[in-house]
């Protein structure tokens, strides 16, 4: 989860610094505001993953832009931890009433600080992913071209029914399936062991008598996460 773009809130700029200093020490990338309106502006124009939230800021407090941007369907999913001032709890429950996720006390507490921030984003993650996995299940099985997706060690995440008859796969759970072993015995216009080792992030070839476009996901060191094939039987 590193790398991760988080968003610091603060009028005071000592704060900002020093919490700038904890998050890119682990690599996360910091955008700064100073003020209520433009931290509206930056959470707005700039997407963060998540938002560190002063309460006490000039122009618009914590409270007013966590109520407004959760009520942004553009921004309301963005995890906000608040920055309060220690065992203030009517701080934090005006808090959990505008919106936000968690609760950070000055002075801070690195380990602490990383640990919420790092639960966050985690938390963020999975609910995206299961979202674009709801959206997958949801399309996928209508379209009329074969569509298998894979993970990074080519194991199967979703096939439609097209796909199973295109590449003449019986089985009905596939899930975790190895893709390769489905594709070892067909005629490829292009062996499987240049499948896998190619580094082109698009490749055409034929399976059988179906054209098929090969998209690799890689991550920024080139690692592979995942493999789309779109197949499309000849007329």
């Amino acid at each position: 989860m590193n790398n991760a773009k988080i968003l610091v809130a603060d009028d005071i700029k000592q704060n900002v610094k020093l919490l700038r200093v904890i998050l890119t020490a682990v690599e996360y990338d910091v955008i700064e505001a100073y003020d209520g309106n433009e931290a509206l502006e930056k959470a707005r124009t700039e997407n963060p993953d998540l938002i560190l939230l002063d309460i006490m800021m000039p122009k618009l407090t914590g409270y007013e832009v966590c109520q407004r941007l959760r009520a942004d369907g553009a921004t309301k999913n963005i995890p906000i931890i608040m920055i309060t001032a220690l065992h203030e709890m009517d701080d934090r429950i005006k808090g959990i009433e505008a919106g936000a996720d968690d609760f950070v006390s000055k002075p801070f507490n690195k380990t602490e600080l990383l640990a919420r921030v790092k639960s966050l984003l985690q938390m963020k993650h999975e609910a995206v992913k299961k979202d674009e996995t709801t959206i997958l299940d949801t399309i996928i099985p209508d379209l009329a071209e074969g569509v298998v997706i894979t993970d990074g060690q080519w194991k199967i995440q979703n096939i439609n029914q097209a796909a199973r008859e295109l590449l003449n796969i019986r089985e009905t759970d596939t899930k975790n399936a190895d893709l390769l072993q489905y594709l070892s015995p067909m005629t490829l216009s292009i062996p499987v062991d240049k499948l896998i080792n190619t580094q082109e992030k698009i490749t055409d070839f034929q399976i059988l008598h179906s054209n098929t476009k090969m998209t690799k996901i890689f991550d920024d060191a080139g690692k592979l996460l995942g493999v789309v094939l779109i197949i499309r039987k000849e007329k």
